[in-house]
C-alpha cells in the first residue's frame, strides 16, 4: 500500500486560504467524461475538511445540487462552525463560479475511549479471485473505471435470491480502491457512492438514477486489500429511490456506513448524456 491519498488522487488542491480548496474536474473523477462524480465531489469535501481542521471526519453528509462539467474548476469553501476540544463541527460549499453543486455539513473528531464494538456480521461471499468481473460499459472515461470491482457471489447463491444471493433487494460488490490509493475518508466517500447502482441491479426494468444526497458514518480507516460492498435497496416510490450500503474490510472490519436518496427515471437511449438539473424535474 502506498501514501497515496485519494484526495491527491482526486486533485483536489490547497489554496493560500486554509478555509479554500479547489478541484479540477477531470475525466478520471467523472461520469463518462460529463460531469463530477458524487462520490468524488464528497471526496473532495471530507479532504478539504480534514486539511483545514486536521482532525478525522466521523460523519459527513452532502446534499448534490448541480452539475461539475468536466474541464471546469470547483472550489470548496470551508467554513467552522464550532470548534471544541474534541469535537468540530463544520460545512462546505463547492461551487463553480456562481453556481452551487454541492453542499456538504460534516463532524470531526477524536475522543480517547476504550471501547470498540461492532454488531452487524459481513455477508459471506466467495473471495475475489472466485468472483466475476463488473463490467463497466462506459463509452468515456469514467471513475469507476479506476476500480476493480467483482460480483460478491454468496456461496450457496441459487438458494437464497437476488443478484448475488444475498437476499431480495440485495447485492454485494467486491471493490478495491484506484491503484496505489491508501485508507481515508475520501475513500470511504468514493466507496460508499454505489447505492444506485445497486438499485438499478436489482430492480426489474431498466432504469437510471442520479444521487439526490450521499451520508457517510465512519466508523475504520484501516488499510485493507479489497472492500465489500453490501449493498441494500429499500424501495422506489413516486420516482424516487432509497438505499444503504455497509463498507467492509476484508477481514470482516466494518469501515463505514453509507446511505442515499436517488432520483429515478426509465433508461433513455441516450443514457449518456448529461441529466437534467434536479430543479428541471421539481
Amino acid at each position: 500500500m502506498t501514501d497515496l491519498s485519494a484526495s491527491d488522487w482526486l486533485g483536489l488542491e490547497p489554496t493560500h486560504n486554509p478555509m479554500r480548496w479547489y478541484l479540477p474536474v477531470t475525466p478520471k473523477v467523472s461520469v463518462r467524461s460529463a460531469f463530477l462524480f458524487g462520490g468524488a465531489g464528497l471526496g473532495a469535501a471530507t479532504g478539504a475538511l480534514e486539511g483545514t481542521t486536521g482532525r478525522p471526519v466521523v460523519w459527513a453528509t452532502a446534499q448534490y445540487l448541480s452539475y461539475a462539467k468536466v474541464g471546469s474548476v470547483m472550489d470548496l469553501d470551508v467554513t467552522i462552525s464550532v470548534s471544541g476540544r474534541r469535537t468540530t463541527q463544520a460545512r462546505v460549499i463547492g461551487h463553480v463560479g456562481e453556481n452551487e453543486i454541492i453542499t456538504v455539513l460534516a463532524a470531526l473528531g477524536h475522543r480517547d475511549l476504550d471501547l470498540s464494538e461492532e454488531w452487524p456480521e459481513m455477508p459471506v461471499a466467495k473471495p475475489p479471485d472466485q468472483c466475476r468481473v463488473r463490467e463497466h460499459h462506459y463509452d468515456a472515461e469514467s471513475l469507476g473505471q479506476y476500480l476493480d470491482q467483482r460480483w460478491a457471489t454468496a456461496p450457496d447463491s441459487r438458494h437464497q435470491g437476488g443478484p448475488t444471493g444475498h437476499g431480495r433487494g440485495r447485492v454485494c460488490v467486491w471493490a478495491r480502491a484506484p491503484e496505489g490509493v491508501g485508507p481515508s475518508a475520501s475513500t470511504l466517500a468514493i466507496l460508499g457512492d454505489w447505492v444506485p447502482m445497486g438499485i438499478s441491479t436489482v430492480t426489474n426494468q431498466p432504469i437510471s438514477s442520479n444521487s439526490l444526497d450521499n451520508t457517510l458514518r465512519i466508523l475504520n480507516v484501516l488499510p485493507t486489500d479489497w472492500y465489500l460492498l453490501e449493498i441494500e435497496s429499500a424501495g422506489i416510490n413516486n420516482g424516487f429511490g432509497h438505499g444503504q450500503l455497509r463498507i467492509w474490510g476484508d477481514d470482516g472490519t466494518l469501515h463505514a456506513i453509507a446511505s442515499q436518496s436517488v432520483l429515478v427515471r426509465s433508461r433513455e437511449p441516450d443514457s449518456h448524456r448529461m441529466p437534467r438539473r434536479l430543479q428541471d424535474d421539481s
